[in-house]
């Protein structure tokens, strides 16, 4: 008997989730759909001939006919609405328009603006343009814009000082003028799509104003929706920025709001490190806290529960119109309403449902949401929560907190299973021994909160162990980070972000009634913020959680889906199915963590890669014995610098993309910012073996290189034109700088370290940023190669005829910025190189290059979109 009631309430206890099922098998029809290009017409006979199917099965009592066909319809569906899905009906300025002279531009603020963390005071914003206006032409149609704004680098100080600085907000008509620009991606695999971003958003152009050409003319343009929502969220920035200061004001309005535009790039990554970045976004688990302090709070006032349910819905729906209305949050609040109101009809148990439903309903409106990294970091912890972690806590720490109530009832014992009523039993004589020095109500307390602590700690420890687990895969795909040290920041973070997340709330509404009040939550929140801080930034110190991975392969994504697909699958099972179940899915998020497949080289082949980094440098080479070289790093250039990293949002993301965990060696040509700005993060995220540099003066960006380089480990080498040696399955040659170089007192192009890197008998010369004199110098040397990097990104200071004469290259690449300031490269360099008969490639046109040397002759190979 005592078997057949446990078989009976496992078998209760396993809700079927067929919604959180039918989501998934939508979710591949848009992937199939995305990747296999077919009519509509096919995909909706398909569905419909499963339909079909399905309802002959279901007929015939088939069963698993029946769920393959309905599975597969709902497959074919999903690829229905990716065909039928709307195209944004974006307007794009005139070519004329474009990389021309200024632009005036007269339109109206659609988004606040928001002061910027990083190098001088910056101001984003994004608008609707009413007119463009060139000379006497004339542009009316919408178009959607993002400027920035900033002073010049005379004008930053003061501006600063006096708060001169333009507020923007929602409405504001503006009028300015300003060279217009497309967003352009960087064309490396593996890149960010940034135009893809911003069309999302509405944007196709782009421009930077300086603060001094903007005004504010009359009128107002806008709905009645964005205007409030724009006074609320200004107001209640106000008070967030009165009541904390500095890093903690950054830190609540990016967590209550999500205003990020202030906090700085190491916070963020600090967070990313430790596996607690949910906590710094306004996501799904804000949502979470939020509305349980809500509905626990009516309840207490004994409010009915669809009564508590409606005010939770309706203060979590103002909270995300509050805080920008972004389609996380938005998930985060369709999934909540749809959960609480599943409880109002007695499906206490349709969390994962739930789930399901709200992730169809996105799916079905957006079906692009289902590529978005937000999406799926949200569902898939939803899924480890609502589909594994509760399933699990409902046979192990539920019940016991269950046999916990009414402690000293003796006929509620009879209630409960033998083993919950022996369990109560022995806690009862516990108590009972400790009453004699505490008394018999005291002891209860002590014991039964002694219990329910360590309930609460494991139900924690399941909760973010088993969440960590099923967020390995787009943890690595999208951050590149293993997380490892997730775990124990949860742990240590996760108690108290319920208390941080309302304190900081109820001190922002208490400071409308009460400064004194609000001053009193105002401390208890930075307390708590503090202690997170400090337990993040003291894990983020260890060097596990520095590691960085590459892209996963297609094996390491079949290892970790299938251990969420066993565990889910088990979760129900008996005992010994469910450990089995679980350990397959921590192994699976271990393999999924630390697997790391060697990188796909062309071996016995040379290769050299232009990396498109924009108007900079950078190079990646293998030799034939795949020994790997980063030579320059690529950089921001120019006074006005924000918290974009080339290292590590461009450089990085490329060598992750080709599979590679480290460096051998990484080189730097000189130090200009342009060549320079992403080796620190390039250093810190592939650990080389050595650093190779020419003469250069000292500067601060150089010195922190080599601060970061003698930390790692890293060997410096200082190379001149009297090295040459040979370098894995390569010779090497240094052409520049010559022994007796004396740098100037800041960096030149003239620095530059040049290197002829060969192979059999194909060899490349690597150039630098060399200018007239030193190419002079370089031509002496017999620097004769197939493949010529020309110099300072095409400048008519540089490839000289001399120069070419002496290479006599057949193919020369050229790094260059997509409609650069400078005009690089120059006519007159593209002239002479194919009057020199030399066929020439631009990052700046194809994005990333790559040029493979077999030792007789060169192949190029073009990245596979353009």
């Amino acid at each position: 008997m005592t078997k057949q009631k446990k078989g009976s309430a496992v078998q209760q206890s396993n809700p079927r989730a067929p919604l959180a099922a039918a989501s998934v098998a939508f979710g591949l029809g848009i992937w199939l759909a995305s990747a296999i290009h077919r009519s509509a017409a096919m995909w909706a006979t398909a569905a419909f001939l499963l339909i079909l199917w399905a309802t002959l099965a279901a007929v015939r009592k088939s069963i698993f006919l029946g769920y393959a066909s309905a599975g597969l319809a709902i497959v074919a569906a999903g690829a229905l609405a990716w065909v039928w899905m709307p195209q944004p009906n974006l307007t794009t300025p005139p070519q004329e328009f474009l990389f021309s002279e200024k632009i005036e531009v007269v339109g109206h603020v659609t988004n606040d603006g928001a002061m910027l963390a990083g190098r001088g005071p910056r101001e984003r914003f994004d608008l609707e343009t009413e007119e463009l206006k060139m000379g006497e032409v004339r542009f009316t149609q919408p178009v959607g814009m993002r400027a920035t704004l900033f002073s010049r680098q005379r004008e930053a100080d003061q501006d600063a000082e006096n708060g001169s600085f333009p507020q923007l907000a929602y409405g504001d008509r503006v009028k300015f003028t300003a060279k217009l620009r497309m967003p352009r991606n960087f064309r490396n695999p593996g890149a960010f799509d940034y135009e893809g971003y911003l069309h999302g958003l509405g944007i196709t152009a782009i421009a930077s104003v300086a603060a001094n050409e903007i005004e504010i003319v009359p009128g107002k343009t806008g709905d009645t929706l964005g205007f409030w929502r724009s006074r609320c969220r200004s107001s209640i920035l106000r008070h967030v920025h009165d009541l904390w200061k500095g890093e903690d004001a950054a830190l609540f309005a990016a967590m209550i709001v999500g205003d990020d535009s202030l906090l700085l790039r190491q916070v963020r990554e600090e967070f990313q490190e430790t596996g607690v970045y949910h906590l710094l976004v306004v996501s799904g688990m804000n949502v979470g806290l939020l509305a349980l302090a809500v509905f626990w709070m009516a309840r207490l006032l004994r409010a009915p529960q669809w009564i508590a349910a409606l005010i939770t819905i309706a203060l979590s729906v103002f909270y995300a119109f509050v805080a920008g209305m972004g389609a996380p949050i938005l998930r985060a609040v369709f999934m909540l309403s749809i959960y609480l109101l599943g409880r109002l009809f007695y499906r206490d148990r349709s969390a994962l449902n739930a789930t399901g439903f709200a992730a169809l309903v996105v799916l079905a409106v957006s079906p692009h949401a289902w590529f978005e990294p937000s999406f799926q970091l949200t569902f898939l912890a939803l899924l480890a929560i609502s589909g594994i972690s509760i399933p699990l806590l409902d046979r192990t720490s539920a019940r016991l907190g269950r046999a916990l109530a009414h402690f000293e009832s003796t006929s509620y014992d009879l209630t409960l299973p033998p083993r919950l009523a022996q369990f109560r039993l022995d806690l009862r004589l516990i108590a009972g021994r400790l009453a004699g020095f505490t008394g018999q109500r005291v002891a209860g307390f002590l014991v039964t909160g002694t219990v329910r602590s360590a309930l609460v700690i494991y139900d924690l420890l399941v909760v973010s162990s088993i969440t960590q687990a099923v967020l390995v895969l787009p943890m690595r795909l999208y951050f590149h980070r293993a997380a490892i040290v997730g775990l124990p920041a949860n742990l240590l973070v996760l108690p108290l972000a319920g208390l941080l997340m309302n304190s900081a709330v109820a001190a922002i509404a208490l400071s409308y009634v009460s400064a004194f009040l609000a001053h009193i939550a105002a401390v208890i929140a930075s307390s708590v913020l503090h202690w997170t801080l400090f337990c993040i930034v003291s894990l983020s110190r260890w060097n596990i959680s520095q590691w960085r991975i590459p892209d996963p392969d297609l094996l390491v994504v079949l290892v970790s889906v299938a251990g969420i697909i066993v565990a889910l699958a088990t979760v129900h099972g008996r005992r010994r199915v469910v450990i089995a179940g679980t350990a397959v899915l921590f192994v699976s998020a271990t393999v999924a963590a630390l697997y790391r497949p060697a990188p796909e080289f062309e071996r016995g082949k040379l290769e050299i890669t232009a990396i498109d980094v924009g108007q900079g440098d950078s190079l990646l080479v293998v030799t034939p014995e795949g020994k790997t070289m980063l030579m320059d790093g690529g950089g921001a250039i120019g006074p006005f610098r924000g918290e974009f990293d080339y290292g590590e949002d461009v450089v990085s993301p490329y060598l992750w993309a080709r599979g590679l965990d480290h460096l051998d060696v990484i080189a730097l040509s000189h130090a200009h910012d342009d060549h320079l700005g992403g080796l620190p993060r390039a250093l810190q995220n592939f650990h080389p073996k050595e650093l190779w540099v020419g003469i250069n003066p000292e500067s601060a960006p150089l010195i922190h290189l080599f601060e970061l380089a003698q930390a790692g480990h890293t060997e410096i080498f200082q190379l001149t034109s009297n090295d040459s040696f040979d370098w894995a399955g390569t010779h090497i040659r240094v052409l520049s700088p010559p022994p007796d170089w004396q740098p100037k007192a800041t960096p030149k192009n003239d620095d530059s370290l040049a290197l002829l890197i060969s192979y059999g008998h194909a060899s490349a010369l690597m150039a630098g940023d060399l200018e007239k004199k030193m190419e002079r110098f370089v031509a002496t040397e017999s620097p004769q190669a197939d493949l010529l990097k020309v110099a300072h990104h095409g400048s008519n200071t540089s490839t000289t005829p001399e120069l070419l004469a002496a290479v006599q290259p057949r193919f020369a690449v050229i790094s260059a910025g997509a409609h650069n300031s400078f005009g690089h490269p120059r006519p007159e360099v593209l002239e002479r190189l194919g009057e020199a008969h030399v066929k020439t490639y631009r990052t700046d046109k194809l994005g990333a290059v790559t040029f493979l040397m077999d030792g007789k002759d060169v192949e190029v190979k073009l990245p596979a979109f353009r």
